[in-house]
């Protein structure tokens, strides 16, 4: 590549993807086995799940740093910045770091085809390795069987929830994209499993390979006790430890999921630390921004699921009501399921184009919708400034593309 800027790697990287031929993440091995990177911690943890992945890694994040371990952790996809992915001690690191990691996998690589992800995930490796974190927390791409994830020795694997979502890769039905999840189950390796639904795909896999399973409801879970309280429950050893946080989480699945996390890895959680972490959150996750005397909630929900969940926690974090919706996804989303989902009149809907490799418009099924469809983002954004008035809620979903690209506009 021969370039010292980030910008231009992320270039070269993409559109040697798309000219490359798709492949399993066996390809990753023969780098990261040659660059020592198969255990880049003294514990890896993997992440996988339809909804709630960067939060969960987030929190976890956040309770190991809180008891002085030094952590690094990879988030999947980014939302303003590159270096957003690739994190040392909650800290993104560094356009030069990421660079030369870069020079290192490229070097390594010979004839072997990477993906984007496939150098994000390698690039994260590298740079834990020569920082020496206790812990590593790697977000899963798309999937589970076949990301590049996969190439580390890891000491918990966690599956957030299975939803319908990326179909065209994953498969039509919960059973087959819960197949794909249970992807990064390993020998013996413990899994904590998030979701409520029975999907035997994942459960069967797991007992297979002799997996001890930790499940939601059975071993740990959350309960929102009333308006100001959260109850978080955990199993340390052969018992189940519940504690209690004042306020309630805007994200509490992935808060038990980082408790059960901790404990599983060895690591002490106490109250203290549960109720100064949920207050956190990572950007773009139903963020608030006052902005032109208006509110503006912020969120990457792109599946039905997470657009549900949205709603149905909003009263939480609002009394207003939604006065309007700008909605953009990426191609091959369920777009009248998501539509549905939102349970808004769809004159108060207005769909802008998503950009990048999975950018599209949705112009044809926004007319059968009648919803109105602005391609442009900054036209968009007119159009939601001019058609609501002071203190009016505004709702802004989807991709991560045009979260982030109307994030740059509010949070300003």
């Amino acid at each position: 590549m021969g370039s010292s800027d980030l910008h231009s790697w992320l270039a070269w990287i993409e559109l040697a993807q798309q000219t490359g031929r798709k492949r399993s993440w066996y390809h990753v091995v023969r780098v990261a086995r040659q660059l020592g990177l198969l255990k880049s911690a003294q514990q890896v943890v993997v992440i996988a799940g339809t909804n709630g992945k960067g939060t969960t890694v987030n929190f976890t994040e956040q309770l190991l740093l809180a008891q002085g371990i030094k952590v690094g952790s990879t988030y999947s996809p980014h939302l303003e910045r590159y270096n957003e992915r690739i994190r040392i001690n909650g800290r993104e690191v560094g356009d030069e770091e990421i660079v030369f990691a870069f020079e290192v996998i490229q070097e390594a690589q010979d004839y072997v085809q990477l993906s984007y992800h496939d150098y994000a995930t390698l690039a994260g490796l590298w740079i834990f390795k020569e920082h020496r974190v206790d812990v590593a927390l790697l977000e899963v791409g798309v999937g589970g069987r076949y990301d590049a994830t996969n190439v580390v020795h890891r000491d918990v694997n966690v599956i957030t929830s299975i939803a319908l979502d990326h179909q065209e890769m994953l498969g039509p039905d919960l059973e087959t994209i819960g197949w794909e999840k249970a992807g990064i189950s390993r020998c013996r390796i413990p899994l904590l499993y998030g979701d409520t639904k029975n999907i035997s795909t994942v459960v069967g896999r797991a007992r297979a390979l002799d997996c001890p399973v930790y499940r939601r409801g059975c071993d740990f879970d959350f309960q929102l006790l009333d308006q100001n309280m959260c109850g978080i429950a955990v199993r340390q050893d052969s018992r189940v430890r519940r504690l209690e946080l004042s306020g309630i989480p805007k994200h509490p699945l992935s808060l038990a999921l980082a408790a059960q996390i901790t404990v599983t890895l060895g690591y002490p959680v106490r109250d203290s630390f549960i109720s100064e972490l949920h207050i956190s959150q990572l950007p773009g996750r139903m963020e608030l921004f006052h902005h032109l005397d208006r509110v503006w909630l912020l969120d990457v929900a792109h599946n039905p699921d997470a657009v549900e969940y949205l709603l149905r926690f909003l009263p939480k974090l609002t009394d207003k009501r939604v006065a309007r919706v700008l909605l953009g996804i990426s191609k091959r989303k369920d777009f009248s399921g998501i539509v549905n989902a939102l349970k808004i009149p769809t004159d108060r809907v207005l769909v802008t184009s998503t950009q990048g490799r999975r950018g599209t418009t949705w112009k044809a099924q926004s007319a059968d919708f009648g919803i109105q469809c602005i391609e442009e983002l900054d036209f968009a954004y007119q159009e939601l400034v001019a058609n609501t008035v002071s203190g009016d809620l505004i709702l802004v979903v989807g991709s991560f593309d045009v979260v982030g690209r109307l994030r740059a506009k509010v949070a300003s």
